[in-house]
C-alpha cells in the first residue's frame, strides 16, 4: 500500500540525512503505525512531520470555516442554539469529522447533534470501540451541568442509494451542516445534489460540503445551477491542489498557532515528534478561534491577563472541551477522582 511505502522511504531517508541540520520531511501516511515508527527516532536534527491527509482537511475546514456552523444555528429555548449536523460516510474522513464536531462544538450558549450514516452494518460498533466514552450512555445524548454535552446518533447499514435514506433524511426539519465523504468523487457529488433536494423539500438549505479530490471537477461545480438557475449550494472541499499546497503543509497558519500554543508548557521538538502533542495543540489552536468568533469573554487574551469574571466563563467551558476531545481521542476515565491516574498507553 502507498501509506506503507511512505514509512518505508522515511525511515530510509531518516538514516541517511536524519542529522542534517535544518532538514524537513513530510510524510503523507493514515497508517497507524507511522506514529511508533517515525517518533521513534529521536535526538536527531532532521524535523519529522506526519500529514495524516484526512486528519489535516478536517482541521482545516475547521480552522477556516467552522465558525459558519455557530453562525446557522437555530434558536431553541432558553437563549440557546442548535447545531444539527450530518455526516455521510464514516471512512476515515467522515470519521474524523464526526469525532472533532464533538469537540469542537462545544461552546457556551450552543448544542450539538450529530446524525452519521454508513452503509456497513457494525459502523456504530466500530465507532464504539474506537471512542467508548464518547458513545457511553451515561454521556451520549444526556445533560449533565458543566459536563460535555452532544448528541450522537449513527445510522448503521444504511446505503445513501435507498429508500431507508430518504426517508431518514425527510424526517430531519433542522439541518445546519452536512459533510459528504463516500469514498469517491462521483458518489460524493451525486449524494450531495441527492440531499439539497431533500433538503430542499424540507425547505432548509444547510451548508453542503462534498469531498471532492480532482482539482478540476471542482473548479467545475463552483457555483452550479440547475436547468432553472436554481444554486445547489454545494461546495467542493479537500482537493488535492488545496490539500498539498504550500501554504497547507508548509506555511500553515493554524501549525503556527498550535506550536505557539504548545510552546507555552512544552518544548519545540515535542510537539513535532509525538502525535498527542500536535494533535491536541491543533486542536486549542481551533477552538481558541471559534471562541473569538463566537464573542466569548476573554477569548484570545492571556491567561495572565484574564479576569476573575472571565475565568468563570473561560475555565469551564475548556474543562467541556477537553473532556469531549479526550473522549473523541479514545480516552476513557480511570477512576474516582481520589484514585484517579492518566496512562496514556491505556488512554
Amino acid at each position: 500500500e502507498m501509506g506503507i511505502e511512505n514509512i518505508e522511504h522515511a525511515l530510509k531517508l531518516i538514516r541517511k540525512y536524519g542529522n542534517v541540520q535544518g532538514t524537513h520531511l513530510y510524510v503523507f501516511t493514515t497508517r497507524i503505525e507511522s506514529e511508533l515508527l517515525l517518533s521513534h527516532n529521536q535526538g536527531i536534527p532532521m524535523k519529522v512531520r506526519r500529514i495524516n491527509e484526512a486528519q489535516s482537511l478536517i482541521n482545516r475546514v475547521l480552522f477556516e470555516r467552522g465558525t459558519e456552523l455557530f453562525r446557522d444555528a437555530l434558536p431553541v429555548e432558553n437563549n440557546e442554539k442548535k447545531i444539527h449536523a450530518v455526516v455521510v460516510g464514516l471512512g476515515n474522513h467522515g470519521t474524523e469529522m464526526l469525532k472533532a464536531l464533538t469537540w469542537y462544538c462545544q461552546m457556551d450558549g450552543y448544542h450539538i447533534e450529530i446524525d452519521a450514516f454508513e452503509k456497513d452494518a457494525l459502523a456504530e460498533e466500530r465507532f464504539t470501540a474506537l471512542c467508548p466514552e464518547l458513545m457511553s450512555e451515561d454521556y451520549n445524548g444526556v445533560s449533565i451541568p458543566g459536563e460535555t454535552e452532544y448528541t450522537i446518533r449513527i445510522h448503521s447499514g444504511i446505503d445513501v442509494e435507498t429508500k431507508a435514506f430518504a426517508d431518514s433524511i425527510g424526517e430531519m426539519k433542522d439541518v445546519t451542516y452536512t459533510f459528504v465523504a463516500l469514498g469517491s468523487d462521483e458518489m460524493n457529488v451525486k449524494t450531495a445534489v441527492d440531499l439539497r433536494m431533500l433538503f430542499e423539500r424540507n425547505k432548509i438549505k444547510p451548508v453542503i460540503h462534498a469531498v471532492v479530490r480532482n482539482s478540476d471537477e471542482k473548479a467545475a461545480l463552483s457555483g452550479i445551477t440547475n436547468y432553472r438557475g436554481q444554486a445547489y449550494n454545494i461546495e467542493c472541499i479537500g482537493d488535492l491542489n488545496s490539500s498539498f499546497s504550500e501554504g497547507v503543509i508548509i506555511n500553515s497558519e493554524l501549525e503556527s498557532d498550535a506550536l505557539s500554543r504548545h510552546l507555552k508548557w512544552g518544548k519545540e521538538e515535542e510537539f513535532w515528534q509525538y502525535e498527542y502533542n500536535y494533535r491536541s495543540s491543533m486542536a486549542s489552536a481551533i477552538h481558541m478561534k471559534a471562541r473569538i468568533a463566537c464573542d466569548i469573554p476573554g477569548a484570545g487574551k492571556p491567561e495572565d491577563q484574564l479576569t476573575a469574571e472571565e475565568k468563570a466563563i473561560i475555565e469551564p467551558l475548556e474543562h467541556r472541551r477537553w473532556n469531549a476531545y479526550m473522549r473523541a481521542e479514545g480516552y476513557i476515565y480511570s477512576g474516582s477522582p481520589e484514585k484517579s491516574s492518566r496512562n496514556d498507553l491505556a488512554k
